[in-house]
């Protein structure tokens, strides 16, 4: 089971849907959150990792306190954190969940008409999406 959060930048202007694999994180372990109208100048390797314009800053030393807990023998480092979705989008980036939304409302009215036609528009719909996000380098969407 996954929580799943949604959490504004630093400046405001923004926000991520992000998710916890597991409940085994809690939120505060994600300390900032940088979109790319607020991300810091450089970004500190040891603890924060960029995707797309976007920044983690993440509490590392807390999340191995979790990790070694729960018997999680990795160290605790921004990739290892992002990349076995402890804390990371949810989904493939920062928005989509209302890209997901958005798509499953325009679609609707398929439902009942065509539901074999809907299913095929999700699909190449949602297909095209996660080509678009790979093709613009999102860290998850490389991973699909």
């Amino acid at each position: 089971m996954c929580m799943n959060l949604r959490r504004f930048c630093s400046c405001g202007r923004n926000s991520a849907y992000l998710s916890c694999r597991d409940n085994l994180l809690p939120a505060e372990i994600l300390v900032n959150l940088f979109c790319p109208e607020c991300r810091p100048g450089s970004i500190i390797e040891a603890t924060m990792l960029a995707d797309c314009g976007w920044v983690l800053e993440y509490d590392l030393d807390r999340a191995q306190a979790y990790f070694t807990a729960r018997g999680i023998r990795s160290p605790a480092t921004p990739d290892f954190v992002f990349d076995a979705g402890y804390l990371s989008w949810q989904g493939l980036a920062p928005g989509d969940q209302e890209v997901n939304t958005r798509l499953h409302q325009r679609l609707a009215p398929l439902i009942e008409q065509d539901l074999a036609l809907y299913l095929q528009s999700l699909r190449s719909e949602w297909v095209a999406h996660v080509a678009r996000l790979k093709a613009a380098g999102w860290r998850k969407a490389q991973a699909t």
